[in-house]
């Protein structure tokens, strides 16, 4: 039997799977292009980064959002791990935390979008101009932008080293569920 495309309550469905490993890449892809012009000169390719940056950041919002309404309308199967209470509690809240960082750091920069001088050109398809001239709130977002952006690797070890551990040592064993 192969996996479903609904969570069911011992096992992430397909759909579930997808929307995880398409947001890890493009979350990378957003760190290594973040990486490429953090301490650059401003220069138009400098700016065709940050376009590039802010369209997957927009398209990463989008996808954490249908993410978080695909996650709600399933069955989470953490539940059915015979796993100790408080390390199901520990993943659900550390699950939470990445969706709220994530999804805060995609509005700052949709905010910063808004805020700033400059035109986004959504993957070159279509332009988006910014809503305000520079706007004086424009460098205080910027800097809780960076803020966040830190925050979420110790997020994402945590994560790792905890899904690592729990298929080292076999303690994502499934129980069934009474039914």
């Amino acid at each position: 039997m192969g996996i479903a495309f609904k969570n069911s309550h011992t096992q992430y469905g397909l759909i579930a799977r997808i929307l995880h490993w398409t947001s890890v890449a493009m979350l990378l892809t957003l760190i290594v292009v973040a990486s490429q012009f953090t301490d650059q000169a401003p220069s138009p390719e400098k700016q065709e980064l940050i376009n590039l940056h802010a369209s997957i950041g927009i398209m990463l919002f989008i996808l954490m959002i249908t993410r978080f309404t695909w996650r709600n309308l399933n069955p989470n199967p953490i539940h059915s791990y015979s796993i100790k209470n408080w390390q199901k509690l520990l993943a659900l809240s550390l699950h939470r935390s990445i969706y709220v960082i994530i999804i805060a750091q995609c509005v700052l920069g949709v905010l910063m979008l808004l805020t700033g001088s400059e035109v986004l050109h959504f993957f070159n398809i279509f332009d988006l101009p910014p809503l305000l001239e520079k706007a004086s709130i424009y460098e205080k977002i910027l800097g809780f932008h960076y803020f966040i952006s830190v925050m979420i690797y110790p997020l994402f070890a945590i994560h790792i080293t905890a899904a690592i551990y729990h298929q080292i040592f076999g303690l994502v064993e499934e129980k069934p569920i009474a039914e």
